[in-house]
C-alpha cells in the first residue's frame, strides 16, 4: 500500500498544490492585494526578493504540497479500505472511477482547519521574524491562506480518491 498512496500524492500534492498558488495570486486578475507566498518563502532563507527566492520558495510550497497530500491519502485510503460507513454522494455513475463527493466536503472541513493551523503559525513565526518588511501584512495572509487551503482540500481529496481506486 506504500507505493500506491506515495505516488497518488505526488501526483495529487502537484495538482493541488498547483490549484492552491492558483487562489493565492487569483487577485493579480483584478489588481487586487495578494501575499506573495512564494516570495515570501523564498526571501526568508535567501534575505532578497528576486526570481531565485522565488523558485526556492515554489520548491519549498511545492515539496510541502507533496507532503500534506500524503496525509490527505493516508485519510482517504483509511476511509476507503476500512470498515467505515463512508457517505455515498456517487455522481456521474457509470465511469471507471466512482467519483464520491463525500471526498472533496470532507477535503473542504479538512483544508479549512489546516489553513486556520497554518495562518495561525504563518503569523506567529514567519511574519514576525520575516527579515523583509514587506511580507509582515498580516490580513491579506490569513485570508488568501484560509481559501487556498479550503481549494487545496477540495482538490486533493478528489484526487486522492480517484488516484487510489485506480492504483490499489
Amino acid at each position: 500500500m506504500a507505493v500506491p498512496l506515495l505516488l497518488s500524492s505526488v501526483a495529487a500534492g502537484l495538482i493541488s498544490t498547483s490549484v492552491m498558488v492558483f487562489f493565492l495570486y487569483l487577485p493579480l486578475v483584478w489588481r487586487g492585494n495578494y501575499y506573495d507566498v512564494l516570495g515570501a518563502l523564498g526571501s526568508a532563507i535567501t534575505r532578497r526578493i528576486d526570481a531565485q527566492a522565488r523558485f526556492l520558495g515554489a520548491l519549498i510550497y511545492f515539496g510541502g504540497g507533496i507532503f500534506v497530500a500524503l496525509f490527505y491519502g493516508w485519510v482517504v485510503l483509511a476511509l476507503m479500505q476500512g470498515n467505515n460507513v463512508v457517505p455515498q454522494m456517487v455522481v456521474f455513475r457509470g465511469l471507471p472511477t466512482e467519483i464520491n463527493l463525500f471526498y472533496p466536503i470532507l477535503g473542504a472541513a479538512i483544508g479549512l482547519g489546516h489553513g486556520i493551523l497554518v495562518a495561525f503559525f504563518v503569523v506567529i513565526i514567519v511574519i514576525e521574524h520575516h527579515p523583509l518588511e514587506q511580507y509582515r501584512a498580516r490580513f491579506i495572509l490569513v485570508i488568501s491562506q484560509l481559501i487556498s487551503h479550503i481549494a487545496f482540500g477540495i482538490t486533493v481529496m478528489f484526487f486522492q480518491s480517484q488516484f487510489l481506486q485506480l492504483l490499489t
